[in-house]
């Protein structure tokens, strides 16, 4: 198989599915060249509708304790929409409510909740670059998890194939199954040590990842912010100079640097100054690294990644989210009925995602496993955090391969014009990069 980008690799992403020509070209030259429409768990596509103020944001149904809506928003991150709904809702920001995080660089429309309570204050909302619609009443809110997945409408730009032969590419993409890897976006888009702060987190060295939160440079920043880091990394010491110098868009490496001013060489309690879903965030690319790496090795081991051998486990597809996994170990016994499930498309191959309750039944995998993690100096059991709960991760299982519905592909006057639909846990930069193959910041 032919080997990703160096950048690539070194997030876990070492081999490309396909042996597709390059198109080359570029992603998100505009918002406007990728628009991402949230699909409800009943496959009801939500849609893109013009900015503009609704007439009327008055919940509709019989009133109860949540209010859902469609939250459709521009150049920001869910992350950025929640702030903002929080603060002019008068909540705390765990109170808005989300079923997956979107692209900040897009188009993008989901469902989110906020308590009934906020009922007057949302009529009177005037946002910027987010537009609200579809209100109702719900019993329960939306949660991480809450929906089938996303359809996706993507303008490639500036490729460097001919029209047939681009169209040709674009077309194949359905014909084989895809390493279902976890994208770059998932380790911090143009500055990716996200892993490895959370590695260090794993293990409870906190000086060791603030070092790296605050030191570690890329050839895509500024110059003047990679020669910070360098100044920060040769004495780190923090002062109210370096603080001033610091990017005021990078919150939380301000809050960790005005803690260590505050209470010098006191890294645990500046780790602790990071907004608490980063925290989590970190982790969870750590183990999205080495479940990239474990699905690598089972490649290169000759598994398949789209149907069952002894010793896999398989996830249910398309199941109401309950909140945990339903699913089933493969053995000799009943290889045949679960390949027959698979063909079905009830349920799906997974590799696991490590953490404290990952399981590790002799098999094949369990042994790639384990080679990572002795190779990584980590347990299971480090992923066990009883002080901070934003650290503490059971773990769980990740589809191996992509499932491509609803491809389509037509030539525009800049490339071509892509739409298709992915579940949930698949990445539409991951599906690109086999046909681009190129440098990843030309997908973020």
């Amino acid at each position: 198989m032919e080997k990703g980008h160096p950048l690539e690799v070194d997030l876990g992403m070492e081999f490309y599915s396909t042996q597709n020509p390059a198109l080359g070209g570029r992603l998100k030259n505009s918002v406007e060249d990728f628009i991402v429409e949230e699909i409800t768990t009943d496959r009801i596509r939500l849609q893109i509708e013009p900015f503009t103020q609704a007439s009327s944001l008055e919940p509709s149904g019989e009133r109860d304790r949540f209010i859902t809506m469609n939250v459709q928003k521009s150049g920001l991150t869910t992350m950025d929409v929640t702030i903002i709904l929080a603060s002019e809702l008068k909540l705390p920001r765990q109170m808005v409510t989300y079923a997956g995080l979107k692209d900040k660089r897009a188009i993008t429309v989901q469902r989110m909740s906020v308590p009934s309570r906020v009922n007057q204050l949302l009529q009177s909302l005037k946002l910027n670059r987010i537009h609200l619609s579809e209100p109702h009443y719900t019993r329960h809110p939306v949660q991480i998890g809450d929906l089938w997945g996303n359809n996706f409408t993507i303008h490639l730009v500036d490729i460097i194939l001919d029209e047939d032969e681009a169209l040709a590419t674009a077309q194949k993409l359905a014909n084989q199954p895809l390493l279902n890897y976890f994208g770059v976006q998932r380790f911090g888009i143009t500055r990716p040590p996200t892993h490895l702060i959370g590695k260090a987190l794993v293990v409870n060295d906190y000086e060791r990842a603030v070092r790296i939160m605050l030191t570690t440079t890329n050839e895509y920043e500024p110059e003047e912010l990679t020669d910070l880091r360098i100044r920060i990394g040769e004495t780190f010491e923090f002062n109210e100079k370096i603080l001033a110098d610091f990017p005021r868009d990078l919150r939380n490496e301000r809050g960790v640097i005005s803690s260590l001013i505050k209470h010098p060489a006191d890294y645990e309690r500046a780790v602790s100054t990071i907004l608490p879903r980063i925290q989590t965030l970190m982790i969870h690319a750590y183990q999205s690294y080495l479940f990239n790496r474990l699905l690598g090795l089972r490649v290169s081991n000759g598994l398949p990644i789209n149907l069952p051998v002894p010793g896999d486990f398989l996830i249910q597809l398309d199941a109401p989210h309950s909140g945990r996994d339903s699913w089933i170990f493969v053995t000799e016994r009943n290889l045949e009925s679960m390949i027959e499930r698979v063909q079905a498309s009830e349920y799906g191959v997974a590799c696991p995602v490590p953490g404290y309750s990952t399981k590790l039944p002799p098999s094949k995998q369990t042994d790639m496993l384990s080679e990572i993690l002795k190779s990584e100096g980590i347990r299971l059991l480090d992923f066990r955090n009883a002080t901070n709960k934003n650290l503490d991760s059971a773990g769980g299982l990740h589809l191996s391969s992509i499932d491509l519905q609803g491809r389509e592909a037509e030539s525009t006057d800049q490339g071509i014009l892509m739409k298709f639909s992915l579940r949930k846990g698949s990445y539409a930069t991951v599906v690109m990069r086999e046909i681009m193959r190129n440098e990843p910041i030309n997908r973020i």
